[in-house]
């Protein structure tokens, strides 16, 4: 462990786990809904709306606190900013885990997305100043692949556990965990090499040459603002990844489980068991599809394109066979799914960096990383409200309901494919010799 303290190379990875650790808690916290639906609808009464609307809490507001966490992180620091907001998320599990009613769960899973807000920014902020442009892709899949981790326990595991001890104990076991987390932060992270003593590190390749590559640091936040705002590449990767995230959050978020024992009669912990196969492909496709795209020829914008068609082709088939696939495809469905939707959100991460200089980085994926979950903010209520409006058939809902919501799933994906088609990459200049 001492050696971790001497070597600015093994300490980065030090913070890495730690940040990895972190955003563990926050991916469980998006996906957990899904495991826990029925419980809720048992103690509080709640419809599909109701659990729609209280999930989307969470999505609202992480979504919410993205633009002032990207410009916290480029002028007070990511450390701090990790610090306090996962402290946040603590408050959120409590309030969560001890609510008397639904409106309360919604306060509690809205505290837990503004904490949970401020992890991933700043996180990928804190990366940019320990590692080189040429491995931030494979880094920022190492990173999301640890997080979903955190989708994964969100199935089975947690599953196991809310048998075990109940979902109110369950989440404020969560909280205790985020409190220890949160002071590991503060003792561990730093913002960037010099602050630890170290020089720091060095680009080997050029950056992309835009307009706004030299313009000092310390600008106020309107001018950051507008240089972002008046690039046309961000409105239409963000866009994209609004059309890409949502469907996938969604689904995976709220509706998997109940859909899985709704339609195929599988048990809370078939279906849970199954729920693990999406963020087992996440793990694997997020690093291996990052760290590709870190040396292949081919560009950024074709990456992209084969890796988010995959998405596409899935949810195609959710739609063309309404709603109701043979079992059998349903591991391969879900694995698929999940490899290649974390490889997109790498890129979608990666290609946005590219866009602009360093120091506006904080602020520009603070401004994009909303975009998903804004959507999944506005699915989730509106593919509660279409599955109320098929209605239940006894506590299942019937596969009518279901198929309206893989229609509209459908639909956003090949939106969000189309929009990649109009994407202009800027050109890294070649270094001399």
């Amino acid at each position: 462990m001492i050696s971790f303290y001497k070597d600015p190379i093994r300490y980065r990875w030090l913070m890495l786990g730690i940040m990895g650790l972190i955003y563990f808690l926050a991916c469980l916290h998006r996906i957990s809904p899904t495991v826990i639906a029925k419980d809720l609808v048992n103690e509080f009464g709640a419809d599909a709306t109701a659990l729609g609307l209280m999930a989307s809490a969470y999505f609202y507001l992480y979504a919410a606190v993205q633009p002032p966490v990207g410009l916290l992180s480029d002028t007070i620091g990511p450390r701090r900013v990790v610090t306090i907001f996962t402290l946040i998320s603590c408050l959120g599990c409590l309030v969560f885990g001890l609510a008397p009613n639904m409106l309360i769960a919604g306060v509690g899973r809205g505290l837990i997305g503004i904490g949970v807000g401020g992890i991933f920014v700043p996180g990928l902020k804190i990366f940019s100043g320990w590692y080189r442009q040429k491995e931030f892709a494979g880094i920022t899949g190492i990173f999301l692949s640890l997080g979903n981790l955190g989708n994964l326990s969100a199935s089975l595991p947690l599953t196991y556990l809310v048998l075990l001890v109940g979902w109110r104990l369950s989440f404020i076991g969560i909280g205790g965990a985020s409190i220890l987390l949160g002071v590991l932060a503060w003792i561990i992270l730093r913002d960037k090499p010099e602050d630890k003593g170290w020089p720091p590190i060095v680009e080997t390749t050029p950056l992309p040459s835009t307009p706004a590559t030299h313009i000092p640091d310390g600008v106020s936040p309107g001018k950051r603002f507008g240089i972002i705002f008046k690039n046309s590449g961000f409105w239409v990767i963000t866009l994209s990844y609004f059309f890409t995230g949502g469907p996938g959050l969604t689904f995976q978020g709220l509706w998997s489980v109940p859909y899985l024992i709704d339609i195929y009669g599988y048990t809370r912990l078939q279906a849970g068991g199954l729920l693990m196969i999406m963020p087992i492909g996440f793990i694997i496709g997020s690093p291996l599809i990052g760290f590709l795209a870190d040396r292949l020829k081919t560009g950024r914008k074709g990456i992209l394109l084969i890796t988010v068609f995959p998405s596409l082709a899935c949810w195609s088939v959710f739609f063309l066979a309404g709603g109701k696939p043979n079992p059998s495809f349903i591991i391969p469905l879900f694995f698929i799914m999940g490899f290649f939707g974390g490889g997109s959100l790498s890129l979608y991460m990666t290609i946005l960096k590219e866009f602009f200089p360093p120091w506006l980085t904080g602020t520009a994926v603070g401004l994009m990383n909303p975009a998903a979950f804004l959507a999944t903010a506005l699915f989730q209520p509106f593919t509660g409200y279409l599955m109320d409006a098929v209605g239940r058939i006894g506590p299942a809902y019937p596969l009518k309901a279901y198929q309206q919501v893989f229609t509209v799933f459908f639909i956003t994906m090949l939106i969000a494919y189309g929009l990649i088609l109009f994407l202009k990459i800027p050109k890294i200049e070649q270094a001399e010799g």
